[in-house]
């Protein structure tokens, strides 16, 4: 169940940690199984509710989680949770959730939405960090590719504090979402550092799609401008040595050029 493949195969995913698996509830996840460990085990082996002394700086995620797991609640030893928690710190819960079928289609953007496309996006750590800043700068959406994208990896669950969960997300092959996109009337801002058109001077109001692609290659020939939908191609200034920044930076960049155009578009 660590393995990209074998969720895939089974339709279920793995979310460690209390407040993350508060999200995918309030998400509207179905949990199979949430497992507890060291006294909150204990007591829900014996089908009892943690007691106020159990309690840590996140009770009201583990209060949230207690409450709402129902008989998907199973007590387990510490030396389980050791076992099945995800890398070497343990957060006193894992929980299986049967996989979300969240595809274009199950979308619902306002007309005029700000959405965040990761093209070929490989690192977890970094998609996880992506959703963290469309989280945080108010994007309505992510879309990523290829379709085979994983958004519910363990360490991008981790990265992104459950926003993976908490923001609207689909996975989709390029062209199948460029043809979502501009049926909908999106603009397309792909993020090229070949570009001579430098962000302060991008218009991101309105509906639009900004595209960043991986640290690594960029987008290379990917999201080009073709008779069906235009590619505005825009880069970040860059004052230093260094002709690229981190992909998750490079998102929250453009998110908040994108939030503050918005803002003062609206006052």
């Amino acid at each position: 169940m660590r393995d990209n493949r074998a969720r895939r195969k089974s339709g279920r995913i793995l979310v460690d940690g209390w407040r993350e698996t508060q999200q995918a509830i309030q998400a509207g996840l179905d949990p199979l199984g949430i497992y507890v460990a060291g006294d909150r085990g204990a007591a829900a082996d014996a089908g009892q509710s943690a007691s106020p002394q159990t309690a840590s700086p996140q009770s009201g995620a583990e209060r949230f989680v207690i409450d709402a797991a129902g008989g998907a609640l199973v007590g387990v030893s510490t030396a389980v949770m050791q076992k099945i928690a995800y890398g070497q710190s343990e957060r006193g819960v894992v929980a299986e959730f049967a996989a979300p079928r969240w595809g274009l289609a199950e979308l619902r953007l306002p007309d005029s939405g700000l959405i965040l496309v990761l093209d070929q996006i490989e690192k977890p750590g970094n998609i996880g960090a992506a959703f963290r800043c469309a989280d945080a700068a108010g994007a309505d959406a992510v879309i990523l590719c290829p379709a085979a994208a994983d958004r519910f990896n363990p360490n991008a669950i981790r990265n992104s504090l459950g926003a993976v969960f908490s923001v609207p997300s689909a996975t989709a092959d390029e062209a199948d979402a460029r043809s979502w996109l501009s049926a909908r009337g999106y603009r397309l801002c792909a993020a090229r550092v070949e570009s001579s058109r430098p962000l302060w001077q991008a218009d991101l109001t309105g509906p639009v799609a900004i595209v960043i692609g991986s640290e690594a290659y960029g987008l290379g020939d990917r999201w080009q401008s073709d008779p069906q939908s235009a590619v505005d191609a825009i880069r970040i200034p860059m004052a230093g040595t260094v002709d690229s920044l981190n992909a998750s930076v490079s998102a929250a960049v453009f998110l908040y050029e994108a939030a503050r155009q918005r803002e003062a578009t609206a006052g």
